[in-house]
C-alpha cells in the first residue's frame, strides 16, 4: 500500500465509511468525525487530491480516485480483519473494538 501514512488511511476510510452511509463526504465531515480543524483537513485533502487519491467536484463533495477507493477499500478491509479477531479471538468488549481496531489497521502488513 505504498507506505500510507496514518492520517491519509483514516480521511481515505472517512471517506469510504460515509459513502457506505449515503452521506455525501465534505471536508466539514471528515473535519467532524476526526475531530480536527478545517484548516487541517483542507491540508491533507489538498495532498491527497496532489497524489491521486481523491477529486474535489466542482460542488465541493470528495470523490475517491480508483486508486483511492482500493486503498480504501484495504484500510477497511484490515479494519474490519482487526474487529473481528478483537471480538472472536481477544474477546475484547464491542464497544471498546473501533478504537482500538483503528490503531491495529495501520500495522498490519499486506499479507493479512
Amino acid at each position: 500500500m505504498n507506505e500510507l501514512i496514518d492520517t491519509t488511511e483514516m480521511y481515505l476510510r472517512t471517506i469510504y465509511e460515509l459513502e457506505e452511509e449515503g452521506v455525501v463526504p465534505l471536508r466539514a465531515r471528515i473535519a467532524e468525525r476526526l475531530a480536527q480543524s478545517g484548516p487541517t483537513v483542507s491540508q491533507t485533502v489538498g495532498r491527497m487530491e496532489r497524489d491521486g487519491l481523491v477529486i474535489v467536484a466542482d460542488d465541493r463533495h470528495l470523490e475517491l480516485t480508483e486508486q483511492g477507493r482500493n486503498l480504501a477499500i484495504a484500510v477497511m478491509r484490515k479494519h474490519r480483519l482487526a474487529e473481528r479477531l478483537l471480538v472472536d479471538i481477544i474477546g475484547l468488549e464491542w464497544e471498546h473494538v473501533h478504537s482500538e481496531a483503528c490503531r491495529w489497521e495501520h500495522v498490519m502488513s499486506e499479507a493479512v
